[in-house]
């Protein structure tokens, strides 16, 4: 799939020139004149890089990069300045406002696509290391977790196929339909797809599925939508319904509200898989203070492990993968 790069440029000489190039050279141009347009085409299109010209009518570079800075969907984007001006001070006032590079006009087409490259490079590189601590956390040794999208399992951890029986390559071919006895769990199959549908935000409930081994066994689900990538999945738990379970407790949905302000970037922090050493430097506190903020989150939200917190702040809203 071609990578969408937004040129936000109000010059139409460069913008007709910067777009023919960037066709040329295999990637998906969009285009706006203006700041404010510009933001409004990077909410609606979600570019995995943005080109940005400085001076510019309605609201300047700097303004469209501060303001899509504070927007989930497009914090994370590579953001390159283009402008004429050359003055450090200018330079510096970019990459403080979070500019992954800064390209003086006229600049050079073999340069710019160097700076494409390597960003897109390492965009991809921080993604997948992001997705990696994210899918190892959630890996629940206890209760099956799944990610539901497209009417397919598109991730299960090792408890998952465990209790049904699939290995995770066989689970992404499957859908729920695939697995539960509709003979006796229609009322089950119906409360997920009305959550699916945007009928209800989510869903628990119980059903009978067959195993791989075509054994029965009776599930209890909890579901809520998420977004992952910008696009929305059911996620939650599964746990397979014997006298043991049903002690078993998983991690509450609290509402976030509980929390303070300083628990809310440390769970944060949790969730992109860093130690309590690596989120006191971040946030200029001893590992001390982090371990007590994380003992206070697992209290407040009854959670019994990390994987629960980080289950608990993505049916909160508090990140998204």
């Amino acid at each position: 799939m071609k990578k969408k790069i937004l040129l936000i440029e109000d010059d139409p000489t460069i913008l007709d020139a910067t777009v023919e190039f960037l066709r040329e050279e295999g990637y998906d141009p969009y285009t706006a004149v203006n700041g404010t347009e510009g933001i409004q085409k990077a909410i609606e299109i979600i570019p995995d890089l943005i080109l940005c010209d400085i001076s510019m009518p309605l609201k300047n570079g700097y303004e469209v990069c501060k303001t899509l800075q504070a927007i989930p969907d497009t914090n994370t984007i590579p953001f390159i300045f283009l402008t004429a001006k050359g003055q450090k001070e200018e330079q510096r006032l970019g990459m403080q406002l979070g500019a992954d590079d800064y390209l003086t006009k006229p600049f050079d087409y073999a340069e710019l696509l160097k700076s494409i490259r390597i960003r897109l490079e390492k965009n991809e590189r921080y993604i997948k290391q992001g997705e990696e601590r994210f899918y190892a956390l959630i890996d629940n040794p206890v209760v099956g977790v799944y990610i539901y999208a497209n009417n397919k399992f598109t991730y299960t951890n090792s408890k998952l196929c465990e209790i049904i029986g699939y290995n995770k390559e066989e689970m992404k071919t499957l859908g729920f339909e695939d697995l539960i006895n509709s003979e006796k769990s229609d009322d089950g199959l119906e409360k997920i797809y009305k959550c699916i549908n945007g009928m209800h935000a989510s869903v628990h409930t119980e059903f009978e599925i067959t195993k791989k081994e075509k054994s029965p066994a009776v599930i209890e689900l909890f579901g809520v939508i998420v977004k992952i990538k910008g696009k929305e999945c059911l996620m939650g738990n599964i746990i397979e319904k014997t006298e043991k379970s049903a002690s078993l407790v998983i991690g509450k949905n609290i509402s976030k509200s509980i929390l303070t302000d300083r628990e809310i970037e440390v769970l944060v922090l949790i969730c992109k898989g860093l130690s309590s050493v690596e989120i006191g430097a971040q946030l200029f506190v001893s590992p001390r203070t982090v371990e007590a903020h994380r003992a206070s989150l697992i209290a407040k939200t009854e959670a019994n492990n990390t994987a629960d917190l980080v289950m608990y702040a993505v049916r909160n809203h508090l990140v998204e993968l």
